[in-house]
């Protein structure tokens, strides 16, 4: 091997490398808590929390196989029993980058958040769902938020309210929709976090056996600020479509 190619050969090499501690690293970051900072144990852990380690799962384990044929497996210095081919170095440096650049979670949440004063009556919500097939409403008192109003309290309150052949609705308000609404939990994120950010917070609700109903994402995270977004796990499915989008 001329000494053209084995500037080339280190070249490839070195960008793998790099590309691959930069993964590491992020890794250590994204799984919390964790003495055990072996690459292949960080893999698997962070699969189940974040969408974009899972998508690129199988890649990352022969990655991680072909990098350890590369550190521990030199014939000698400066040459290498295997090297990556230039297309397998471009792939693992825009994982990197997807990684080090997660989407905002304000890009997947459902924008212009539909939402109500506690005084508002409940005709408005019922054509608001007519109309834009929403589900859930932010209920506010004088800006302060007071709970999520949902189809299954609706229903709930509907159902308590039968006594004939119809229910009259005339002077219902959101309010008294609330009443009857199970506990939900929300939570509340700043408009510059990521969808990191969102993943792990479904997960903390799910390894404590509650559901994340919804985010609601607001100027600072502050429960008592306009919401500018809501996320619900029907939208965490866009985080993988971001993904895809962002690796082309």
């Amino acid at each position: 091997m001329n000494d053209i190619n084995i500037e080339q050969q280190r070249e490839k090499v070195d960008r793998f490398e790099i590309a691959f501690n930069q993964i590491h690293t992020k890794l250590k970051k994204l799984v919390r808590n964790e003495s055990n900072h072996n690459f292949m144990n960080l893999l698997y852990k962070a699969r189940d929390r974040h969408t974009t380690i899972r998508y690129h799962f199988q890649e990352l384990k022969q990655y991680a196989k072909l990098r350890n044929a590369l550190v521990h497996e030199r014939i000698k210095e400066g040459f290498y029993i295997a090297e990556p081919h230039l297309e397998v170095t471009k792939k693992l440096e825009d994982i990197s980058e997807a990684l080090h650049k997660p989407p905002y979670a304000l890009t997947i949440a459902s924008k212009n958040v539909l939402y109500f004063n506690h005084r508002s009556e409940l005709k408005e919500v019922l054509k608001a769902i007519e109309r834009y097939g929403y589900s859930q409403f932010p209920i506010y008192n004088e800006g302060k938020f007071k709970g999520l109003l949902t189809e299954g309290g609706l229903a709930k309150w509907f159902s308590e309210q039968i006594t004939g052949d119809y229910i009259s609705v005339g002077d219902i308000t959101a309010n008294e929709i609330l009443q009857v609404e199970k506990p939900h939990n929300v939570a509340f994120l700043a408009k510059d976090k990521t969808s990191y950010d969102v993943e792990e917070l479904f997960e903390d609700y799910f390894d404590r056996n509650q559901k994340l109903e919804a985010v609601l994402i607001t100027e600072t995270g502050n429960e008592n600020e306009k919401p500018l977004g809501i996320i619900t796990t029907w939208d965490l499915v866009q985080i993988d479509h971001t993904t895809v989008t962002l690796l082309g």
